[in-house]
């Protein structure tokens, strides 16, 4: 259980970054302190945590009277703290596009997406067949899977406990096309959807074809 104080700096560092936020220009420690109703010793000590963690960031000085007081800035990361409904839109977007495209295109669409996101990451996967499955579930991860690298009857596969298109993929099983060419891109193999979570799966997992066996449609 959290302890008074434990609570009251949580309380502190919310209602920080709540000012930075709302803040039209850079904000000081003082006017920091000010606001929250504690010391600038407290105040201070709050902004250098929160910059240590990159969710607030330096700005300009701002003028006083005597020495300049360093102003500070909500970070983008501190920025995506705060509640956004990606999903809800992400959800009406794929519905626009299916209706004016089609299942056939729709699906070459999505195909396109994750080649163009493959594309983006193809520099941190490695040429080495053996650590390559590795690497692109641990870039999955970086994009918010809970993936792995694990063992299978046919060799590797990467299994996935979450999906980050999880409820758009339950509205339509399209978007698993850009999971699927992003995995087939960076591998450079053909892919089996074994299991997958919009199907009633407790995760999603991937098998490989051997190395070589370079799927024809992104030559």
């Amino acid at each position: 259980m959290n302890s008074p104080s434990d609570l009251q700096s949580t309380r502190s560092r919310d209602r920080i970054l709540d000012l930075l936020l709302k803040a039209e220009a850079p904000l000081s420690v003082q006017a920091a302190a000010r606001e929250l109703g504690v010391s600038r010793n407290a105040a201070h000590q709050q902004m250098v945590a929160l910059e240590r963690e990159g969710l607030i960031e330096r700005d300009i000085a701002i003028r006083t009277k005597g020495r300049p007081s360093q102003g500070y800035r909500l970070s983008e990361k501190g920025g995506a703290t705060f509640p956004r409904q990606y999903a809800l839109l992400a959800k009406q977007m794929l519905e626009e596009m299916a209706r004016v495209l089609g299942p056939a295109e729709l699906e070459q669409a999505m195909e396109r997406i994750g080649l163009s996101l493959a594309n983006s990451l193809r520099s941190s996967v490695g040429d080495d067949q053996s650590e390559r499955l590795v690497q692109i579930a641990a870039l999955m991860r970086q994009l918010g899977y809970e993936s792995a690298a694990i063992g299978g009857p046919d060799g590797v596969e990467i299994e996935a406990h979450n999906c980050v298109f999880h409820d758009l993929a339950f509205a339509d099983r399209a978007i698993c096309g850009v999971d699927l060419a992003l995995l087939r891109s960076l591998s450079g193999r053909e892919v089996e959807h074994r299991r997958c979570m919009a199907l009633g799966g407790r995760s999603c997992r991937f098998a490989f074809s051997e190395p070589g066996e370079s799927p024809d449609r992104d030559r």
